[in-house]
């Protein structure tokens, strides 16, 4: 009975070898490439469309052989380098490609690995990257967005790099391309804030040179327009002094001749003026003007009427 259950396992583990042997699974997001004798044409690829996932056959080493090839998009990220603009500014780039295999054959037959590869997608986007040199420094730098032209380098290197890889035949697709940084050079980065430092005091002192010379203009009309109304002011009231001094020498004279008379108009002005709100005083009668409220030492008193009213 066991050499029978040993038996039947022997025959299992030599069917699951033997499978293994002429079998190879294919997942959705790999390409397969079948070799005879080390040999392979197109029909050899599987999956390179990726739909036809799942498990295929083959016949056994060292009649056929299967390489797998991973057909997602990878992306490799050049190193920064510095490249010149077309007005002679220097600039640092950080650069990157996506890429993926697209024919597993023509992969195989150029590269056969992945580390090949990216070191040919580094020397052709050094190349594509050269671009730059058609651009000035404010095309690639700009706040105002219709004189900024990075979508046009980005576009011009992926066509360029396109181009180049097709015509290797590397069996690779290069799906997006462009700057992942831009920026100066340390050293000339400082040469550059300083000359922009300077620049916006030069801008600032000039401002307030400006602010200056029209606030000193402002306080030099507006001390011409006080002397002259001042000017004015004291000649009419020069002319209206002058016409309150005539009108005043008219009633002197004749007022010159009765004194007493004049100082009474006067202090009946006074009365009118004080008691023109009715208001109630308490005062010595010999306050002037109130002295003349006061009666006479000399004056009758006043008869009360009698009934028939005399």
């Amino acid at each position: 009975m066991r050499n029978r259950s040993a038996v039947i396992l022997g025959v299992l583990v030599a069917l699951l070898l033997l499978l293994y042997m002429v079998s190879y699974q294919v997942r959705f997001d790999e390409a397969v490439l079948v070799t005879t004798f080390g040999k392979a044409d197109e029909s050899s690829v599987v999956n390179a469309d990726g739909r036809s996932a799942g498990l295929g056959f083959k016949w056994p080493w060292p009649i056929q052989d299967v390489r797998t090839f991973d057909t997602r998009t990878r992306i490799l990220e050049a190193p920064p380098e510095q490249q010149q603009t077309r007005d002679n500014q220097v600039v640092v780039v950080n650069d990157f490609v996506a890429w993926k295999i697209s024919n597993p054959l023509e992969f195989e037959r150029a590269l056969k690995d992945p580390t090949k590869a990216e070191e040919q997608l580094r020397n052709r986007l050094r190349t594509a990257r050269a671009l730059i040199n058609q651009y000035t420094f404010d095309e690639l730098t700009n706040r105002d967005p219709a004189k900024l032209k990075l979508d046009a380098l980005e576009a011009a290197v992926l066509e360029n790099l396109r181009k180049d890889v097709n015509a290797k035949a590397y069996g690779i697709e290069i799906k997006a391309a462009g700057i992942k940084r831009l920026e100066l050079p340390g050293d000339v980065s400082e040469k550059v804030f300083e000359r922009m430092k300077s620049t916006r005091q030069m801008l600032a002192q000039s401002a307030r040179s400006e602010g200056d010379a029209i606030s000193k203009d402002i306080h030099e009309r507006a001390e011409s327009a006080r002397n002259i109304i001042l000017s004015f002011a004291e000649r009419r009231a020069q002319a209206i002094r002058a016409e309150g001094d005539a009108e005043a020498a008219s009633y002197f004279k004749y007022f010159k001749d009765n004194e007493e008379f004049a100082i009474f108009l006067r202090k009946i002005e006074s009365l009118k003026t004080a008691l023109k709100y009715r208001t109630t005083f308490l005062l010595d009668t010999k306050t002037v003007p109130f002295d003349l409220l006061a009666p006479k030492p000399d004056a009758a008193p006043a008869k009360a009427p009698d009934k028939t009213g005399k």
